[in-house]
């Protein structure tokens, strides 16, 4: 359509097509401001009153040389003479022709006629030769109006050949200073035999007819008009007179009146004076040009709603008019209907393209509906009233309904679901998701348009694809703070060429990987470890008595460390399934707490425990319980592993991992140390080391299991000859908990 509109607005640009509707809003403009008559032109004008008073035309070549020596004492600048002088005239032309040698800046009108005599394609009308001689020159005084008969332009040459004939008033021009224009040829203008118009100009018409400064004729010749009046004036004599010369409509002409042609020649050469003559825009540009609101416009229609589309196409009628109004004014004639035509025409094909493709859509989507399945194949909205987009907008709406209503019921279905649940689209892109796996992801505005891989990496877990190749537990999620989640997906087949979507569930099974964990520890517990002291106490009571003080001590030694074990085994089972009590507190007040809760114990091995004496607050937010006790079992395993009278140095510091903010406890003792193959299986429940001192190794695991579950880490290190170390870190009170804990400790 556009295309369409571009060959039809470029054809008017340059054809007529326009030409009567761009002329009348030339002549609106003219109206609007036609300024004030030049005073350096004047018409002495052969009116009715001096026809009455010198008597019925032809006159006698006698007045024209008393006319001619008035202007010539008067001190006219240029003479033009719209009158032909085509025949001789016995006895007055001698005379005629020595007022004209007397003022030597008279021009002598000439005519062209088209056709011409005896079959020729056009004939010139000159004056005799001998007045030709004696005057300054000739020129052509032909009227070209425009099709509608008025008179906007004249051409300043008429060619025919190779030959040109300037214009009276351009020849005039040059008497004040002015270069004669040299012509523009036309096209084929020098293989055409008939005449051709060269260099049109536009005339600036200063007002109605009558408004160019005037004198009779007959009151030149009488002396009557002041010699000031005419000195250094540009002069035009041409016939005014009822039913003499030729009258023509001009633009300004109020009522149909006609203007004498030596008023149009005055105000041709008032316009060239001037030097304002409107430049009327080439037609390839003026083509060009009125192609941009065309374009604008389409370009408006792909991005704006059909009501604001209105409103554009309106506006840039106006803003076309606004603009030739502007070009008018700058002197530049710019003929806007063209441009005017394509917009106006845009906007109803527009309407009907749009209409046409809107309502082929729509039948398309209810076939496609009605194809889907019997939910849909029975709608009877075609069957309501109205036109043909009444009914098929009915069919929609109905379909539409049921749809909303299916999606309703998704996702409530989906709200209900126990577990976290995401549907995804065939680029991993989340489409809906249930408020379990908006907490899951710690999300409240709703996760619809997330990337499923960021968010997996939110939480610690490698890219769904990854998972998905896994089987068995090796699909599991296990978050930062402890929970383990199944990983399950519903694949779904779109029908396209990239992967499937599909719904993904992340199941919580923290509850039974705990549970199975805890039925291991506590059968290693009771199958082997609990076992020995009380297969010990058994051994020491089948002993024969007497029984002294030692068999008393040993008896309650193994006891003892039965309870231990069975303590430890509750702590580290609550601490895997405790629900987190999460408050904010200080690390380093907790660390000076359990460092004076194992005072006794440190004294009694004469060990001092070494704590920061900062005043700086370490914030973080946690179960005071659980880093408490994970304090103390990093200091217990300390004072066990140092030596006698030693010491165990406590030290607190704040590290920055990526944009996330950690603090540290880290407690170090003058032990022995560990080999450094044996860092990570430290953390593992019931392991000891060759060198373990009493315990059933689940002090360390302990920790570890606190630190996972506050989003933090827990590491050891042991450097030749410096004993052990171990790091506990966990996130800063306003870090929200995020990332993998096995992440973390590696960056840190």
């Amino acid at each position: 359509m556009g295309l369409g509109l571009s060959v039809l607005v470029v054809w008017l640009s340059l054809g007529s097509g326009t030409r009567r509707a761009d002329n009348w809003i030339y002549d609106a403009l003219l109206n609007l401001n036609p300024g004030q008559s030049s005073e350096q032109v004047v018409v002495v004008a052969i009116d009715n009153r001096s026809i009455q008073t010198l008597g019925r035309w032809p006159w006698s070549r006698t007045l024209h040389t008393q006319a001619l020596d008035r202007l010539t004492e008067a001190g006219a600048a240029s003479i033009g003479y719209d009158v032909l002088f085509a025949e001789p005239e016995p006895g007055a032309d001698d005379a005629l022709i020595a007022a004209l040698n007397r003022n030597r800046r008279t021009w002598l009108a000439e005519l062209l006629q088209e056709p011409g005599e005896n079959g020729a394609p056009f004939s010139v009308v000159e004056p005799t030769p001998e007045l030709a001689a004696a005057a300054a020159g000739l020129g052509h005084v032909d009227l070209t109006p425009d099709p509608d008969g008025v008179v906007r332009r004249l051409p300043l040459f008429m060619g025919a050949g190779v030959e040109t004939w300037p214009h009276m008033t351009a020849r005039m021009r040059t008497a004040t200073g002015g270069a004669l224009p040299s012509s523009r040829a036309a096209p084929h203008a020098t293989t055409t035999p008939w005449l051709t118009p060269l260099n049109s100009t536009l005339i600036r018409y200063r007002g109605p007819p009558g408004s160019v400064r005037t004198v009779s004729f007959v009151d030149l010749i009488n002396g009557e008009v002041p010699a000031a009046f005419l000195k250094d004036k540009q002069v035009l004599i041409g016939m005014t007179a009822d039913g003499l010369g030729d009258r023509f409509a001009t633009p300004v002409s109020p009522h149909g009146e006609l203007r004498p042609g030596v008023e149009i020649q005055a105000a041709l050469l008032d316009t060239l004076i001037r030097g304002d003559a409107l430049r009327a825009v080439p037609p390839a540009l003026l083509a060009l040009l009125s192609l941009i609101p065309l374009w604008g416009l389409m370009a408006a229609f792909l991005m704006l709603r059909p009501a604001i589309s209105l409103a554009a196409g309106v506006g840039a009628i106006v803003a076309v008019f606004a603009v030739s109004a502007l070009a008018f004014l700058a002197g530049i004639w710019l003929a806007p209907v063209a441009a005017v035509v394509g917009v106006a025409l845009a906007w109803p094909l527009w309407s009907w393209r749009r209409l046409e493709a809107a309502s082929a859509y729509m039948q398309a989507e209810i076939e496609a509906f009605r194809a889907d399945g019997p939910w849909l194949s029975d709608l009877a909205g075609d069957r309501a009233r109205g036109d043909h987009i009444d009914r098929q907008a009915g069919v929609l709406k109905a379909a539409l309904t049921r749809l909303r209503e299916l999606s309703a019921l998704i996702s409530d279905t989906l709200r209900s679901l126990p577990d976290a649940t995401l549907v995804i689209d065939d680029t991993g892109r989340v489409l809906l998701a249930n408020a379990r796996a908006s907490a899951l992801f710690e999300q409240e505005t709703g996760l619809a348009g997330s990337d499923i891989d960021s968010l997996f990496a939110r939480i610690g877990a490698e890219p769904l694809e990854m998972l998905l190749a896994r089987d068995g537990t090796a699909r599991e999620i296990r978050t930062p703070t402890g929970e383990v989640f199944k990983l399950d997906e519903a694949r779904l087949d779109l029908g396209r060429d990239s992967r499937p979507g599909g719904i993904v569930r992340l199941a919580d099974v923290t509850a039974i990987r705990v549970a199975e964990r805890q039925r291991e520890q506590a059968l290693q517990l009771l199958s082997h470890d609990m076992r020995s002291p009380q297969v010990s106490i058994l051994t020491l009571l089948a002993e024969p008595p007497p029984r002294d003080a030692a068999f008393d001590r040993r008896v309650g030694d193994y006891a003892r460390r039965t309870l231990a074990m069975a303590e430890s085994y509750v702590q580290l089972a609550r601490a895997e399934s405790r629900v987190l009590d999460r408050r904010e507190l200080d690390l380093g007040q907790s660390l000076i707490e359990a460092a004076d809760g194992l005072w006794p114990q440190a004294n009694a091995r004469g060990v001092t425990i070494l704590t920061p004496d900062d005043e700086d607050e370490r914030l973080v937010m946690g179960d005071p319980v659980l880093i408490g006790r994970a304090l103390v079992n990093l200091i217990d395993n300390a004072l066990k592993y140092g030596p006698e009278g030693g010491e165990v140095i406590c030290v607190l510091d704040t590290v920055e991992v990526g944009d996330r903010r950690f603090h540290l406890c880290v407690v170090q003792d003058q032990g022995p140390g560990f080999p450094p193959d044996q860092s990570e299986q430290l953390f593992e429940a019931f392991h000891q080391t060759a060198e373990a001192r009493p315990g059933i190794g689940l002090g360390l695991a302990f920790v570890r299991i606190v630190a996972e579950r506050h989003g933090g880490w827990v590491k050891a290190e042991s450097p030749p000859g410096e004993g052990a170390r171990f790091t506990l870190a966990l996130p800063d009170a306003g870090m929200a908990d995020s990332g993998s804990a096995a992440h973390l400790t590696e960056a840190a």
